[in-house]
């Protein structure tokens, strides 16, 4: 242990998920504390828009919903489009905007760092949770969520460990996933000897070593929380419905749940699982990625005989390769529906239903997906963040600041003052600070 740099105990605890609430980013806050009912989901979608076939047409109360985003009609009044923020700085075309849509170039992502900031005060068994549908399945351009400058956080693309690890008991196991069980005991034991490991190690470093080594390894108290539990009142691990999904032993590659037959019903099981983490009190922060840039996957329910990321080079807008793009992003603004709805009958425990108290920003990491750009990105907000949020608004940045679109990450600063975190910046500052106007109220 002694010799471990680090570099790799980083890494190493990084790929275990125990630093997520410790590691900073951005512009350091006190966490306000209120308001105290707000909870914040972010959910991504592969390579950027068709900007005239996706962004909204007409005034802020009335407007006329694009090809790629009529399928939200029904959630409409539960919405907020925004048109004409950029993505500045940071690298370019996929790699370069999956890094930044949550971090604006800080070096910790927006729902990592809002984790950390809020369960200081709430001390939840997970201060963020991050979730996918096949984003880890050959991904070479990365995660949207980090802990720190370059160390990326993978999401769980299976649901059946995600809600084992979430909860403490795989689902249909029955009871609250609070017994101590065997295995509960055998993670503690892991941890007794880590910690016993890390202490003689710290005994052989300086006083600058030992303060780094404290941060990242103050850690294992949220790991320590997740491992005993606290029951939460309706909150069981057998009501949870698999509808009958299973991963089969033998499938090696993909995995089951990395196979596009599946695809819809992982990631429609990953948004229930969500629900139920925060209507459960596991978390105020989920994040999940649908699939990952430069994306393979072929939909063939959605009508499109094309891969997401074939169909995003769209060439002509009036192509037949643009036709199955549009069709994919519908599929896309389905599903995101069935979140919608979903949030919109989970009751809240801090009063009303989830949808109520939620703010949801779906993104992704291009604008143009022809152009590989960054501008006028394809964002909208969802929810009613605990008064903070009104829906059926179209809101419109374009130009506003000396001519140039305004930055997303004024946007990122609008959600963080949402969540009782009161910063004045996140990451790029070069087209001003603050948060975005006209936002919130």
């Amino acid at each position: 242990m002694s010799n471990i740099s680090r570099r790799q105990l980083l890494a190493g605890a990084a790929a275990a998920g125990l630093l997520l609430p410790f590691l900073r980013g951005g512009r350091r806050a006190r966490a306000a504390g209120s308001p105290q009912k707000t909870k914040a989901i972010f959910v991504y979608v592969p390579d950027g828009c068709i900007p005239a076939k996706w962004h909204p047409i007409g005034s802020e109360t009335s407007f006329t919903l694009g090809p790629m985003t009529e399928p939200l009609a029904p959630v409409k009044d539960h919405l907020l489009f925004l048109k004409g923020l950029d993505m500045y700085a940071g690298g370019a075309t996929h790699e370069g905007g999956v890094r930044k849509v949550l971090t604006a170039t800080a070096p910790q992502s927006l729902d990592v760092y809002l984790g950390e900031k809020l369960n200081a005060v709430d001390q939840l068994p997970h201060a963020s949770i991050q979730l996918g549908a096949a984003s880890n399945f050959q991904n070479g351009s990365g995660s949207m969520s980090f802990i720190g400058a370059g160390v990326e956080v993978k999401p769980d693309d299976d649901p059946v460990n995600a809600f084992t690890r979430i909860f403490g008991a795989a689902p249909g196991a029955g009871g609250t996933g609070t017994e101590d069980t065997p295995e509960k005991k055998r993670r503690r034991s892991i941890l007794d000897l880590a910690s016993a490991d890390i202490t003689r190690a710290r005994a052989k470093l300086g006083a600058v070593e030992k303060e780094k080594l404290d941060i990242h390894t103050a850690s294992f108290d949220e790991v320590q929380r997740r491992v005993s539990g606290q029951p939460i009142a309706g909150c069981t691990s057998q009501s949870f419905d698999l509808r009958g999904y299973a991963n089969i032993t033998t499938d090696y590659y993909p995995k089951t749940y990395e196979k596009e037959d599946k695809f819809q019903q992982v990631g429609e099981l990953q948004m229930d699982i969500a629900a139920l983490a925060l209507s459960c009190k596991m978390t105020r922060i989920v994040s999940l990625m649908w699939s990952h840039p430069v994306s393979p996957t072929h939909i063939p329910t959605s009508g499109a005989g094309l891969g997401n990321h074939d169909a995003s080079h769209y060439g002509d807008p009036n192509s037949g390769t643009a036709t199955d793009f549009v069709s994919l992003k519908r599929w896309f603004m389905e599903r995101f529906v069935y979140l919608i709805q979903k949030l919109a009958a989970t009751p809240d425990p801090d009063g009303g239903m989830l949808i109520d108290n939620a703010v949801v920003f779906l993104c992704s990491e291009l604008g143009d997906s022809n152009l590989h750009d960054h501008h006028n990105m394809p964002f909208l907000l969802a929810g009613g963040a605990a008064g903070q949020l009104r829906g059926g608004r179209l809101l419109d940045y374009t130009g506003q600041v000396n001519g140039d679109n305004q930055p997303h990450a004024k946007l990122l600063v609008s959600i963080a003052n949402m969540m009782g975190v009161p910063i004045t910046e996140y990451g790029y500052t070069g087209h001003g600070t603050g948060p975005l106007p006209g936002l919130i109220g």
